[in-house]
């Protein structure tokens, strides 16, 4: 005699299952559209048709058959959204680079012209009078304004490089820095490259190499030596074991005279945590901007 209640039971567990995996391909749907929607409401819409198809046939040959479509989907998906996010990156650092330099060289001009202007009132200072009010008043009136127009253009720039930064920041993510220096590391370093090459701003690549008794702790003293000697505007990374490679902003003979006065700075004694001294040698280089080193620290 057949139990009537444990097929019932056997029936709405049966049910549950299916019902359980239906709201599942759902939430999948949901969850790929959502997370990237220029590139997952495509799959999003492939995945709810599979649901639906299920729907009206839950055989196991068709959740099995769906199981593998879903796989593939999610794969497939995966892949694309990761080139998606890549190239939308790579355009990001683009014009941050771009702003970045205009920003810098705003800043330049800015200076430059004040500094013409601060000359100007000096020599109206020291003219005679003219008319009903003096050279002298109004170059007091002239150096008051100039004061107070770079004290707001100071602040609008410095607010605009700071979110320049942030923004830099958000894109590059922890796996970007050289966990022992603290220094962008190789992969981030040929980003910025490929980004400034996007971008057209001339830059220059300088590498610093070490010889000697080159050890973790002499590279993070050197690493904050030579992190010091550049603007804020350059790039400064962990290239190797013992190389260090900066993206400089500047023109071809200030890189050079650059490279040579940094290489004399990292080059000297270093003290290890044993109280020991070493010396080290350096060695500078220009290099070209297509850069490929394939003993680069991949941090």
């Amino acid at each position: 005699m057949i139990d009537v209640t444990s097929e019932r039971d056997y029936l709405f567990e049966l049910s549950s299952a299916v019902s359980c995996y239906l709201s599942l391909l759902s939430a999948v749907g949901n969850c790929v559209g959502l997370a990237s929607p220029e590139v997952g409401e495509t799959y999003r819409k492939r995945i709810e048709q599979l649901r639906t198809r299920v729907y009206y046939q839950a055989t196991p040959k068709a959740i099995k058959a769906s199981l593998q479509v879903i796989e593939s989907e999610l794969s497939d998906y995966a892949a694309v959204a990761a080139q998606y996010l890549d190239q939308r990156n790579r355009e990001l650092r683009r014009i941050i680079v771009i702003l970045e330099h205009a920003v810098n060289k705003l800043t330049d001009c800015h200076a430059f012209h004040g500094a013409r202007i601060q000359d100007l009132a000096v020599q109206m200072e020291g003219s005679e009078p003219a008319g009903p009010v003096s050279l002298s008043v109004a170059a007091a009136e002239l150096r008051h304004r100039l004061e107070s127009m770079n004290r707001e253009t100071d602040s609008m720039l410095k607010h605009v490089l700071r979110e320049i930064a942030a923004a830099e920041e958000g894109i590059r993510g922890k796996g970007s820095t050289d966990p022992s220096t603290g220094l962008l590391n190789a992969r981030e370093i040929t980003r910025q490259i490929e980004a400034y090459q996007a971008s057209g701003v001339v830059f220059r690549l300088l590498r610093f190499e070490l010889f000697g008794a080159v050890t973790e702790p002499v590279m993070k003293q050197a690493a904050s030596r030579v992190e010091k000697q550049f603007r804020s505007p350059d790039r400064v990374a962990r290239w190797s074991e013992t190389e260090f490679l900066v993206l400089f902003q500047g023109p071809q003979e200030v890189a050079e005279a650059r490279a040579e006065q940094v290489a004399e700075l990292l080059a000297g004694s270093y003290e290890l945590t044993t109280g020991e001294q070493v010396e080290i040698m350096v060695q500078s280089q220009l290099l070209e901007q297509e850069v490929s080193h394939p003993l680069a620290v991949a941090s």
